[in-house]
């Protein structure tokens, strides 16, 4: 009679699971925490004012290791000296940290218009958002105006609007 009614489990087992399927570990979803669509992040300077901006079309947390995943920003920082930063980008990925925002896709940096400053744009940035300055080991395009200078890996302060090309910089100037 055990063996009967261990059967008839087994049995059971066998048929309530039949539809079932097992995910493997490189199957299995990403745990998601917060989700956001049209979000905005304000982040206030001492003065009181808005420091850091940013606009994103979906922003998701990663329960698994504490990230944020942000598609389709437009980061917005201001600076006493060098006027306002516009960010825009695909997507982004901010670490646990927070120290820094990783971009990727179509990225483009503009300084403030009144000031001339630059346009950068690369296929990846990463943005430290403790030192306030921009990186990145990709190739770079930079123009001023009708000037054009490109180069691989760019390092730039934000805040003093100075920027350096690592290597292989070349450009093309337009009297």
């Amino acid at each position: 009679m055990v063996s009967a009614l261990a059967g008839a489990v087994l049995l059971f087992e066998l048929l309530a699971g039949r539809d079932r399927e097992e995910l493997r570990p490189g199957e299995r979803e990403e745990r998601h925490g917060y989700y956001m669509d049209d979000a905005t992040l304000t982040e206030m300077g001492a003065d009181g004012k808005p420091r850091i901006v940013v606009n994103a079309a979906n922003i998701e947390q990663q329960l698994t290791d504490d990230s944020v995943i942000l598609r389709d920003l437009r980061l917005n920082y201001a600076t006493a000296d060098a006027g306002t930063w516009t960010v825009t980008a695909k997507s982004g990925r901010m670490p646990p940290d927070r120290s820094s925002l990783m971009l990727a896709g179509e990225v483009t940096v503009r300084g403030s218009e009144d000031q001339g400053s630059p346009v950068i744009v690369t296929d990846r940035l990463t943005y430290d958002t403790t030192a306030d300055y921009i990186q990145t080991p990709e190739f770079v395009s930079i123009r001023f105006g009708n000037h054009v200078l490109g180069g691989r890996g760019l390092r730039a302060n934000l805040n003093t609007g100075t920027l350096r090309l690592e290597s292989n910089v070349n450009g093309h100037f337009t009297p």
